[in-house]
């Protein structure tokens, strides 16, 4: 298929990781729910405002000799009104790698993650839903931290920090699987084709109140928490019980204000034998301090110096997007730990904010790989939303960490499970590369 001879602007460090796949990675999409029907006709008008302010969403991804660009992309960014999710990056999107969808009161936003990570994204849907509610309501909302259309620009909006390389002692290394950590039997069972989906409801003020009371943060608490699951679960274990936690590395990089990658992993050990002799408020308060001590600027810039270097070193050696696949597939050997815990924070949102009732992230990990449990937490609209993923047929592990939230006095609401596959992007099919 013949892409449009786009304008290029800088070249994609930062999304190494998702191109050069066997496979093409599929959408990572964020499903918000509404209290009211969503009009379609404002929902474009506020998608195109946003576009005002960021216009690089509008951006396409191209590819020249084996490296990916990002385009200037002048196709219409089309809100379309349909229950079924588009393959975006594609010509089904016009080249967009953000896409907007709706059906009655849901709204889905994917993206391609060559294009940007989670909090990337998160910046595209706050605007968004200000701008919605905006127009909507006639008038204007107080809200920090959103980029709405009168907002300046901040510096390095666009930086790829990926791009360029970060001091680091020479002798410096970093073996980010020095650590074995217990995985799930399940995990050896072929994966399904689809993934399971349980909504968790959690009140916001209990729940960090909770946290605060044993003086820990919410991904550690929950790591804890996971933790005791898993000793319900499988009382025999002596392995550690690890958490692989996603983490923006924007501070750590200089690149605060991005909306590109800037995504690492940390791992958070729960080891047995120095677990077992503490209270359950010392558990959260080593957590906090274990997650601390991974989260320093060290590893970050490692990262990214791996990364970004690979591919500066491929880019010389080999001009063509096949004969880097070999190399490149980063996440080919890779393996997720026991479980996932991905904290992608809260959607900044107004007064409006009691109107947005459901978040879910939805991302489709059907990769023997990366078959275990996820725990996607974000907060809105005075409420942590969990959404507990697996892509196998046993809900032993969600029961087992609802009654960790019920013995520990945390109320919740459990919504009724789902099913869900998010479609492969659409940008290395149509440009054909496999």
């Amino acid at each position: 298929m013949n892409q449009p001879d786009f304008q290029l602007k800088q070249q994609n460090f930062s999304g190494v990781s998702q191109f050069y796949r066997t496979t093409p990675t599929r959408a990572y999409v964020v499903e918000v729910g509404l209290s009211s029907s969503i009009r379609g006709d404002i929902l474009q008008e506020a998608v195109n405002a946003t576009l005002r302010r960021m216009p690089y969403f509008s951006d396409a991804l191209t590819e020249r000799n084996g490296d990916f660009y990002y385009a200037v992309n002048p196709l219409p960014f089309e809100v379309a009104e349909t229950q079924t999710l588009r393959r975006v990056g594609g010509a089904e999107t016009n080249w967009h790698c953000v896409d907007v969808t709706y059906w009655n009161d849901t709204a889905w936003f994917s993206m391609f993650h060559g294009f940007c990570d989670g909090l990337g994204l998160n910046l595209f849907i706050e605007a968004t839903l200000y701008n919605y509610f905006c127009i909507r309501d006639g008038k204007q909302y107080s809200v920090e931290g959103v980029r709405t259309p009168d907002s300046p620009v901040l510096p390095e909006e666009e930086k790829d920090a990926f791009a360029q390389a970060h001091d680091l002692p020479e002798d410096y290394t970093w073996n980010f699987f020095a650590e074995k950590f217990m995985h799930f039997p399940e995990i050896d069972e072929k994966p399904l084709d689809y993934m399971y989906g349980v909504p968790v409801k959690v009140k916001e003020d209990e729940f960090m109140r909770f946290v605060k009371e044993n003086k820990s943060t919410p991904v550690a608490m929950l790591h804890v928490l996971m933790a005791g699951a898993v000793q319900a679960v499988h009382p025999d274990n002596e392995q550690t019980v690890g958490a692989l936690v996603p983490a923006s590395l924007r501070r750590h990089l200089g690149a605060e204000n991005t909306f590109k990658n800037c995504s690492g992993a940390l791992r958070l050990p729960y080891r047995m034998e120095e677990m077992r002799g503490l209270s359950f408020e010392e558990q959260a308060q080593r957590a906090r301090a274990l997650l601390k001590q991974a989260n320093i600027p060290e590893p970050a810039r490692y990262i990214a110096n791996q990364m970004g270097g690979a591919l500066r070193k491929m880019s010389a050696a080999i001009p063509n997007f096949a004969g880097r696949l070999p190399y490149l597939d980063f996440q080919k050997n890779s393996t997720n730990d026991t479980y996932m815990i991905d904290y992608v924070g809260g959607l900044k949102a107004g007064e409006y904010g009691r109107e947005i009732v459901r978040t879910k992230y939805m991302a489709t990990n059907i990769d023997r790989n990366f078959n275990t449990v996820t725990l996607y937490i974000s907060a809105t609209g005075g409420c942590f939303h969990f959404e507990i993923v697996r892509a196998f047929e046993s809900g032993v592990y969600v029961d087992a960490f609802l009654d960790q939230l019920s013995r520990h006095g945390i109320a919740y609401v459990r919504e009724p499970e789902s099913r869900y596959v998010t479609p492969e992007n659409g940008l290395i099919t149509d440009l054909g590369l496999l």
